[in-house]
């Protein structure tokens, strides 16, 4: 009914033609919108299953501020940084397989031979030489504690929103009820 009385307003203000076709289905878009912003589908949050005993909370954080956000775009540029230079480069790499070379062989040879002592001296050497090579440069470092520095800045500012938010949240009521079923 409704349709047929929007079709029949809509024909007598635009007439027939593409006005009016323009028109409805611009009053349908609108009406869908206004339909979705009014009855939002569900969102599904995460799946869980609980067993009996167990409890779920659900916090429903205040939206970031800008400081927030400016520390969570920089945390993530910085997130980004420290694993570009947290990749083994080719020199870790060269240093990886040969070490692994050196003790598959090292593997396959047999116990108190002169050939294994000479593969042991070559696993040391090449050991050693992979752990100078693993070892994090002084920019890996330098990245690492300026990400590990400005998640605790976005840490101490979230909780800090969520502790204002707490304050603001009016206190709930409780009422003690005792009841008795028979």
């Amino acid at each position: 009914m409704l349709k047929w009385l929007s079709a029949k307003l809509l024909s007598k203000v635009f007439g027939d033609g593409i006005g009016a076709d323009l028109a409805a289905r611009g009053t349908v878009y609108l009406a869908d919108g206004v339909r979705h912003a009014i009855d939002r589908p569900e969102e599904r949050l995460t799946r869980v299953r609980l067993r009996p005993g167990e409890t779920y909370t659900v916090i429903a954080r205040p939206p970031a501020t800008r400081k927030e956000r400016r520390l969570a775009a920089r945390q993530e540029s910085l997130r980004q940084r420290d694993h570009k230079l947290g990749r083994p480069d080719r020199a870790q790499m060269r240093a990886a397989r040969r070490l692994e070379r050196t003790q598959r062989r090292l593997e396959r040879t047999r116990s108190g031979s002169r050939k294994e002592r000479r593969l042991q001296a070559k696993e040391a050497t090449r050991g050693s030489r992979f752990d100078k090579v693993m070892r994090p440069t002084k920019r890996q470092a330098r990245a690492h504690e300026t990400l590990a520095q400005v998640t605790a800045e976005l840490d101490a500012e979230r909780e800090s929103s969520f502790g204002h938010a707490r304050a603001k949240r009016p206190r709930a009521r409780r009422r003690n009820r005792v009841r008795v079923y028979d």
